[in-house]
């Protein structure tokens, strides 16, 4: 029955178009090579044109676990789908409770309120769902796949530098206004470029002051970026 409903969805959300063309993940013909080889290749647009990329990769903590239902009911209810499948779905996520064992004793059951079964098949859809308007307000490059999203952008100015911050402040805001966790141990700034450098740091901020990326990493293409 997941298959049926995970067919359908997916039937209404391509027709209307209303998954963005920037999910590699979870969808037919799409997988974290294609993600590769799209961000490799507008890498290399950029140094074919003699243009610095920055980049910044994040990673989401938990990601399918903290889905809150009430706000993913919320998207899904405003696709073009019949109203009918949107309360199987709900009937599919709520009425969940878990439990813990430790040494043989078994804890209170806990109703759950957020999450998608990871080893169910509408789970990780549910999840794609789910973050399909992170690119909000945003005009930088983001590239998801699952819970890894890489964000970046051609550096021609000064002013690109703060597009691409800009950008970034506002994902932190999706972020936090969709209650997920972006994981402080895996943050890394990179930028890629041609030219010739002393070793510099990369520094944008998330979250405010509070916490910050930085990467003493440029990598010097001088060759040319190989072919795929």
């Amino acid at each position: 029955m997941e298959h049926v409903i995970a067919g359908y969805l997916r039937q209404v959300w391509e027709f209307c178009g209303w998954l963005d063309e920037g999910h590699h993940d979870f969808r037919p013909g799409y997988s974290y090579e294609s993600q590769v080889v799209t961000v490799c290749q507008d890498i290399a647009d950029s140094l074919d044109d003699g243009v610095r990329t920055n980049a910044i990769i994040i990673d989401f903590s938990k990601a399918l676990d903290l889905i809150p239902h009430v706000r993913l009911f919320t998207k899904i209810e405003a696709t073009e789908m019949d109203f009918k499948v949107v309360v199987w779905v709900q009937k599919f996520l709520l009425g969940r409770s878990q439990r813990v064992r430790v040494e043989g004793q078994l804890s209170e059951k806990v109703r759950v309120t957020s999450g998608a079964p990871q080893a169910s098949v509408l789970g990780p859809l549910l999840f794609l769902a789910y973050v399909n308007d992170v690119w909000r307000n945003t005009d930088s490059n983001i590239r998801p796949f699952a819970d890894d999203f890489i964000i970046y952008r051609k550096i021609i100015g000064s002013s690109d530098i703060d597009k691409l911050q800009m950008d970034l402040n506002r994902l932190g805001e999706w972020a936090v206004e969709n209650e997920m966790k972006i994981n402080p141990g895996i943050r890394k700034a990179i930028s890629f470029t041609k030219a010739r450098a002393n070793e510099q740091i990369l520094t944008y901020l998330l979250h405010g002051a509070e916490s910050f990326l930085r990467s003493k990493l440029v990598l010097q293409l001088v060759k040319k970026f190989p072919a795929f």
